[in-house]
């Protein structure tokens, strides 16, 4: 079986479980042995699950189930299942309007665990080889400055935004934003939200995470 495949067949399995949210799961050498599948497939596996926030790592305890239901279209938390009719542009908007505020708050409030979180996402950017890891990536990056927040109500705001973006037909869009040379931007950009956040200065993390959202805008956009 392919690395790819044995990932996702390790991915599937324990999204596909009756455990609940917050339940532990087995140790990575119990649940290789369980799948047939080596124990760098399933870390490789609970990497991924980490960046899209469906489990969380506790250092010293394990790894716990984290994730949240799917809703329909653009349904946000908290709106009784409403559809929003939404486009990339409205979606894009909302960020930069919010996500350079989460970016500040995470500035004042992110503990250590937080910062070493915060720099193997950046990290993991860096090392992205295509599409597919690169959306990955960045989505783990900018989630992760939503938990440094440790405000609920922010968190909530920023899922709200990604279930909303599930529900949006983007086309070709984000294919057409990472070129090369954006990927090369984009971890810089990275870089500097992340020193910023490690400098607990508030004014930069918000200039520097609007600099990046407004380059993302702009090439999104791009007719």
């Amino acid at each position: 079986m392919r690395t790819d495949a044995a990932v996702e067949k390790v991915r599937s399995h324990l999204l596909r479980g009756n455990a609940e949210d917050g339940a532990k799961l087995p140790t990575e050498r119990a649940l290789a042995e369980s799948l047939g599948v080596s124990r760098n497939v399933v870390r490789k596996a609970l990497a991924a699950m980490e960046m899209e926030g469906r489990v969380v790592r506790k250092v010293g305890s394990g790894t716990y189930l984290a994730h949240q239901p799917r809703r329909p279209g653009g349904a946000l938390p908290g709106t009784d299942g409403e559809v929003l009719d939404l486009s990339p542009k409205q979606i894009v908007e909302a960020r930069l309007a919010v996500e350079p505020n989460l970016a500040a708050v995470a500035a004042m409030n992110c503990t250590t665990q937080d910062l070493a979180h915060l720099t193997a996402c950046a990290e993991r950017y860096h090392v992205a080889d295509d599409f597919e890891a690169y959306e990955l990536a960045d989505h783990g990056f900018h989630r992760a400055i939503a938990m440094a927040t440790h405000n609920p109500l922010l968190i909530r705001a920023y899922e709200a935004f990604i279930a909303a973006d599930e529900g949006v037909e983007w086309g070709s869009i984000r294919q057409r934003l990472l070129t090369a040379e954006r990927r090369v931007d984009s971890r810089r950009e990275h870089d500097k939200i992340v020193a910023a956040i490690r400098s607990r200065d508030a004014a930069a993390a918000y200039a520097a995470s609007r600099e990046h959202l407004e380059h993302i805008t702009s090439a999104l956009l791009r007719p």
